[in-house]
């Protein structure tokens, strides 16, 4: 028997049995009427992804992106045609994992243009949100139920302990604000306040 040798250091990945989507999403910041507003999207009716829904600017991390951070500045772009020269870095949020399947990456950044051009397949249009707003209004919170089922091409000769039927796995919460005629929630609502947790310690 070999005597026992520690492995040398190696990076610690992610090891996950869900099929993952990589996003990126910027998280922009303004100044309207002499204070800061964050920057949201509504996205086209004509998707076929969460048509009509709040959102940051962001999207699918391409295998062409150096990064997520390009890849949130690309989809910026695209979506909003705002360059990279406009936008200010502050830094990176907490990365998500959703429980839908999609981990993403968002970045804050103060935009100092509010000079779009939005790209008519992908943004129906925008809106802004006084950060202070946040501050005087609580979210409301609602439970999703998460449940399993095989898959029509799941092995049926392997006798394994599966059942046809939808089975209740676990809940989790999700927190809604109502801005006007708008419903800023799900993973939009928990970025923002991942954001405002991390400004609040960084820039109190």
């Amino acid at each position: 028997m070999k005597p026992f040798t520690p492995w040398p250091e190696r990076i610690v990945r992610q090891n996950t049995c869900l099929n993952t989507v990589p996003c990126a999403v910027l998280v922009p910041v303004i100044h309207k009427d002499g204070e800061e507003h964050l920057v949201f999207e509504v996205r086209s009716s004509k998707l076929d992804w969460q048509p009509g829904e709040i959102c940051f600017p962001g999207g699918r991390i391409d295998k062409t992106d150096a990064s997520p951070l390009a890849a949130a500045l690309r989809e910026t772009r695209e979506e909003l045609g705002v360059s990279a020269d406009h936008i200010h870095l502050w830094g990176p949020l907490d990365y998500l994992e959703s429980p839908v399947g999609v981990t993403v990456w968002p970045f804050a950044a103060y935009m100092d243009t509010t000079d779009f051009t939005l790209s008519a397949g992908e943004v129906d249009h925008t809106f802004t949100v006084p950060l202070k707003w946040f501050d005087d209004h609580e979210p409301e919170i609602g439970r999703i139920e998460l449940a399993t089922r095989p898959a029509p091409d799941f092995p049926k000769d392997l006798d394994m302990p599966m059942r046809g039927e939808w089975r209740p796995r676990r809940t989790y919460n999700i927190k809604i604000y109502t801005y006007g005629n708008y419903k800023i929630w799900g993973i939009t609502a928990h970025i923002l306040d991942n954001f405002r947790g991390i400004r609040a310690i960084i820039q109190p």
